[in-house]
């Protein structure tokens, strides 16, 4: 895993980033060897041709740690503290033309996982819509929608692991409007399934987002959601977690062929202020599963989470006052009730409560620390766990 991160400086330096100035006046070449280092976490720079086109390298490195006490009913404690490089992926994306072009491997845990594969062609002058080919996420709800390096939490509600929202080869069409947002799409099997040789099936799913109120610091988003998913063989894994990665609880259910999953979003963000819910149902024919969160987070600095109208999802917040400009990044507080049954579906009931401090030093760069008390019907669980973050 070293020899990744070694790549990450080496990369960014091979795209533009200077190196320490060594001029004769030494506070000049201090000041110079500091802001070299802190553009390390403000992003990679774009490669740019004369004709607008461009093209970066993209990447991102999770490390976890988690401190775990896990009890089944009866009395039986498991309690252990463990930790993981949950991320480390490096890719490619730009724009030539009419298209646009993603491509990204995760290297964690020594196994080369493809990810995001794919490429967009949009042309207004001759469709409204943009059509997206290759590998993606078969279907989204908000929360899945956004990037694991925006959400609030270092994991999402419970209800979008136990459906399984996975990424498949397959395509796309939809609409980025200055407001609102729709996609539908058809996917089979992905990449990795068929490199592996494991059986594929056919997902259909739509969703559309519409934001009433969308100003500078005021932020109303609604949006709704539908996926069928043709049979259950090869279907998206479904197994959800109740709090940190590297528990061992899990809650599986099992919902058969022909499942039909529907829901439900809400958000709000006023001034330092955010909130997001989602209500989620999947029935199949031997089994259902229900479940959706509320959650409320509040920036103690006055930032505005980031938002993007033409995906329906939140965005990268940058701090105000970053380190890099003499501040103390930006600083937020949430809470979120999360809730999942399985009971209908082979499995049980879950509630937690999570607890979340971040701090964004640089835009490209955070720091999380989140708590989560559990209660089901076979255990109880808690948590303390943490991700260091940066991305590029």
């Amino acid at each position: 895993m070293k020899k990744y991160l070694l790549v990450v400086p080496m990369i960014l330096t091979g795209f533009g980033m200077s190196t320490p100035s060594f001029a004769d006046d030494p506070s000049f070449a201090h000041d110079n060897a500091r802001s070299d280092v802190w553009k390390v976490f403000q992003g990679a720079p774009k490669v740019k041709t004369a004709n607008g086109n461009y093209w970066k390298i993209r990447g991102r490195v999770l490390w976890d740690w988690a401190s775990i006490s896990e009890t089944r009913v009866g009395g039986v404690e498991n309690s252990f503290n463990a930790n993981e490089f949950r991320t480390a992926r490096i890719g490619i994306t730009g724009e030539y033309g009419n298209f646009k072009y993603k491509a990204e491997i995760d290297l964690a845990g020594g196994v080369t996982d493809g990810k995001a594969v794919n490429v967009i062609w949009t042309d207004k002058d001759v469709v409204p819509f943009y059509v997206k080919v290759g590998q993606m996420k078969a279907g989204n709800t908000m929360e899945e929608s956004t990037s694991s390096l925006h959400s609030t939490f270092i994991e999402r509600g419970m209800i979008t692991d136990a459906v399984g929202l996975d990424r498949r080869l397959g395509v796309e069409l939809g609409q980025a409007g200055d407001n609102y947002s729709w996609m539908v799409g058809a996917w089979g099997n992905s990449a990795n399934g068929i490199i592996d040789g494991s059986p594929g099936n056919t997902i259909l799913a739509a969703r559309a987002s519409y934001a009433p109120i969308l100003e500078k610091d005021k932020l109303v988003h609604i949006g709704a959601f539908v996926r069928r998913t043709a049979t259950e063989r090869g279907a998206p894994s479904r197994s959800a977690r109740w709090g940190p990665a590297l528990a061992t609880e899990r809650i599986q259910p099992i919902l058969g062929d022909n499942a039909v999953l529907y829901g439900a979003e809400l958000a709000t963000a006023f001034g330092p202020f955010h909130t997001q819910a989602e209500l989620i149902a999947e029935d199949g024919d031997i089994g259902s599963v229900s479940g959706g969160f509320v959650q409320a987070g509040y920036f103690l600095t006055g930032e505005t989470r980031g938002y993007k109208a033409g995906a329906g999802k939140f965005d990268r917040t940058k701090p105000s006052r970053p380190l890099s400009k003499g501040g103390f990044g930006a600083w937020e507080i949430a809470a979120r009730f999360d809730t999942l049954d399985a009971r209908s579906a082979g499995d049980e009931k879950a509630d937690t409560w999570t607890l979340g401090l971040t701090w964004y030093p640089e835009s490209h760069l955070r720091v999380k620390i989140n708590y989560t008390d559990a209660s089901a019907d076979t255990f109880s669980a808690k948590g303390l766990y943490t991700r260091l973050q940066i991305d590029w």
